[in-house]
C-alpha cells in the first residue's frame, strides 16, 4: 500500500518559547521567510505525502487561519503586484488535503496522543509521523528525502514501524531514545531494533543510535497507542507504544538517513541556528549573513 497520508503533531504549549507562545503558536514561529510548520508541511509534499492533518491544541485557530487564504489580501497583493508573495502558502493547499484535528485539555498528556486523535484520519492505513518543532534541511538534494528513504524500508520489509534515528554524542544519549540492534548474522533486516531505551543513562545506552523525528508507522502503532498506556510522568509516549511491539516480536526498524539534517526548533538556540543554517546556504542571502557574522564582536 502507498503510504499517502501524515500526521504532525503541533499541539504542544512551547513553554520554552514563553512569553510569545502564550500568544502565538510555537510551529508558526518562522525560520527565515516562512513558519517552521510550512517547512515541515513541504517536506511531507516533497516526499508524494497528499493528506495530511495537523493536530493543535484546543482552542488554537493560528494555524486554520494560515492556511485559509485571506481574499482580501490577496486582492491587494495583486493591485501593487505583489501576488506572489503568497504562492508558497497557495501551493501548500493545492497540492495536499490538510486536515486540522484539536486535541483538548482533557485529552491524555504525551506525544503519543495526537496520534490517537488521528485514528479516524489514518482509516487504518500506515502514515507518516513528524513532531512539527522538527524541520529537516537538506543539504544533498541528490539524496531522497528521509520520509521517501524510510518508506524504501517500508515497503520492502513491511515492519510494524519505521524509526528514523540519528547518531549523537554520549553526552546527550541520556536526552533521546536509544536503540539496540540485532546482529546482522541473527536478521535478514537491515537495522532491525530489539531494544528501545526511553532517556537512558549515558553509560547504560545499548547504543548512540538516538530516536529522531520522523516515523513511518503501520497500524500496529496506533492500536498499541490506543490502549492508553501512560509511561514517565503518567504522559502517552510514542517510544513506550513502539518499545512494546519490539518486545512482543513485532519487527521494527530504525535507520539513519543520508544527505539532511535535522534542526529542533523547539528551543531559542535551536530555532537561531536554523535560521543561520538556513541563511548560509541560500544565494540570496548567504554573502551578508557571512559578513555579518564575521564582523561580530564579542566581548
Amino acid at each position: 500500500m502507498k503510504v499517502t497520508k501524515a500526521i504532525i503533531t503541533a499541539s504542544g504549549r512551547g513553554t520554552r518559547f514563553l512569553p510569545v507562545s502564550s500568544a502565538y503558536q510555537k510551529e508558526m514561529v518562522p525560520v527565515m521567510h516562512k513558519p517552521q510548520l510550512q517547512w515541515v508541511i513541504e517536506e511531507a509534499i516533497e516526499s508524494g505525502i497528499s493528506d495530511i492533518a495537523i493536530v493543535v491544541r484546543e482552542g488554537v485557530d493560528t494555524i486554520k487561519k494560515y492556511l485559509e487564504i485571506d481574499n482580501t489580501l490577496f486582492k491587494y497583493l495583486k493591485e501593487i503586484g505583489k501576488a506572489h508573495l503568497m504562492d508558497s502558502v497557495i501551493r501548500l493547499t493545492e497540492n495536499a488535503k490538510i486536515t486540522i484535528i484539536e486535541q483538548k485539555e482533557s485529552d491524555p498528556y504525551g506525544n503519543g496522543t495526537p496520534f490517537i486523535l488521528a485514528r479516524d484520519f489514518t482509516e487504518g492505513e500506515p502514515v507518516i509521523g513528524m513532531w512539527g518543532d522538527d524541520i529537516i534541511i537538506r543539504n544533498d538534494t541528490t539524496k531522497p528525502t528521509v520520509i521517501e528513504q524510510m518508506l524504501r524500508y517500508y515497503y520492502e520489509f513491511e515492519p510494524a514501524a519505521v524509526m528514523s534515528a540519528v547518531k549523537v554524542p554520549r553526552s546527550e544519549i541520556n536526552k533521546h531514545g536509544s536503540y539496540d540492534y540485532y546482529d546482522e548474522k541473527d536478521t535478514s533486516i537491515p537495522y532491525h531494533a530489539k531494544l528501545l531505551l526511553e532517556k537512558p543513562d549515558s553509560d547504560k545506552a545499548p547504543s548512540l543510535m538516538a530516536n529522531s523525528c520522523r516515523f513511518v508507522l503501520g497500524p500496529d502503532v496506533i492500536e498499541e497507542l490506543s490502549k492508553k498506556i501512560t509511561g514517565k510522568d503518567g504522559e502517552i509516549w510514542l517510544t513506550d507504544a513502539v518499545a512494546r511491539l519490539i518486545d512482543t516480536g513485532k519487527t521494527v526498524i530504525a535507520p539513519p538517513w543520508e544527505g539532511s539534517i535535522v534542526a529542533t526548533i523547539g528551543d531559542p538556540v535551536g530555532w537561531l541556528k536554523a535560521n543561520v543554517f538556513l541563511a548560509i546556504n541560500d544565494d540570496r542571502y548567504r554573502e551578508d549573513i557571512t559578513s555579518f557574522v564575521k564582523d561580530i564582536q564579542f566581548r
